[in-house]
């Protein structure tokens, strides 16, 4: 696939054109990573016992690393590139001749662009295909020095979020099927595309630029991620409540942090990608999660994660009270 996109170019423009992190000194730096590592652990007990997901000791396994921003780009580039490896001769066929136009180092270029803007925003990911944590020290001490927090609830608080994305793999395995068809569903659009919801708004150049089998495909990508990321959001501050003193104080200024609408280069070109919409997911996510939970309680809400059938549309997500009809009678029974 690395004549399709270059993806060690991609790597390297991500890393040249990435936003420098804060500045610290040596002793900060250290004392950094062993904060993120001590939370990590921490943060995974907590989780097992706030979520009750099955299969909670697979999700204690599995490596946790603490990078830097570079070190987030050069991951993705990898994730991406051992995720288009997996296409069929057929799937690749049909990519290449999408980006046959503008060539593979170009397409890297462009690919590395993308993942500098990325990059320098998140706080860390977890890598399903891998089962590896990542947590961006600097971009956890530059959003922790914006917002004020005390350095060991926050980055505890992090750590509980992304924690919870390894508890709701390894309860539900099946999801990484269900990702990397939906990656040969959006190169292989033209006559294999899923039926589902349309794309929602917000998705800058991409949505813009998707046609109707590809807005199908973005559809259940949102639907999915934003079950994902609403449901570890609401889990950070559930498991985090009685440990992390200034957890409200956070949240609120973490919340508020996400309304206020930026115009610097890299803000603008998230909002261009329609990478903003990521905002969007949490909070549509974390309500519709809040909703069904204080109806049908936890282990309701876990049912979700059972099957590709029981994943809430976009439109439920919306509607909690559509899902629940749906798959409330399942819900009870079990």
């Amino acid at each position: 696939m690395s004549q399709i996109i270059d993806w060690d170019v991609a790597a390297r423009v991500g890393v040249a054109l990435l936003r420098p992190g804060p500045k610290l000194t040596a002793p900060e730096r250290a004392a950094a990573v062993t904060r993120l590592r001590a939370a990590a652990g921490r943060a995974a007990e907590l989780v097992a016992e706030a979520c009750r997901l099955p299969a909670a000791e697979a999700a204690t396994h599995g490596t946790t690393l603490v990078v830097d921003r570079a070190g987030i780009v050069r991951a993705n580039a990898t994730a991406m590139s051992m995720a288009l490896d997996g296409l069929t001769e057929d799937e690749a066929s049909r990519l290449k001749a999408l980006l046959q136009s503008a060539g593979a180092k170009v397409t890297g270029t462009g690919a590395g662009l993308v993942m500098a803007v990325i990059g320098g925003a998140i706080l860390g990911q977890y890598e399903p295909f891998s089962n590896r944590l990542l947590l961006s020290a600097p971009s956890i001490e530059a959003v922790r020095a914006e917002i004020g927090a005390s350095p060991d609830d926050f980055a505890l608080w992090v750590c509980l979020h992304e924690q919870t994305h390894r508890h709701q793999f390894a309860a539900a395995p099946w999801m990484r099927d269900y990702m990397r068809e939906l990656v040969r569903s959006a190169v292989s659009r033209d006559d294999e595309a899923p039926k589902g919801d349309a794309a929602p708004d917000g998705l800058g150049l991409i949505g813009a630029m998707a046609d109707d089998g590809l807005k199908a495909v973005i559809g259940q990508v949102t639907a999915l991620m934003s079950l994902l990321e609403g449901y570890a959001d609401m889990l950070m501050d559930t498991s985090g409540a009685a440990v992390i003193p200034s957890l409200p104080t956070i949240r609120a200024q973490v919340d508020q942090r996400r309304r206020v609408k930026k115009h610097d280069l890299a803000s603008v070109l998230r909002r261009a990608f329609g990478f903003e919409a990521k905002i969007d997911q949490y909070v549509v996510g974390k309500s519709f999660c809040e909703k069904v939970r204080q109806e049908v309680g936890m282990d309701g809400l876990n049912f979700a994660f059972t099957g590709r059938d029981t994943l809430p549309t976009v439109d439920e997500l919306h509607h909690p009270e559509a899902w629940l009809a749906r798959c409330q009678p399942h819900v009870l029974a079990g």
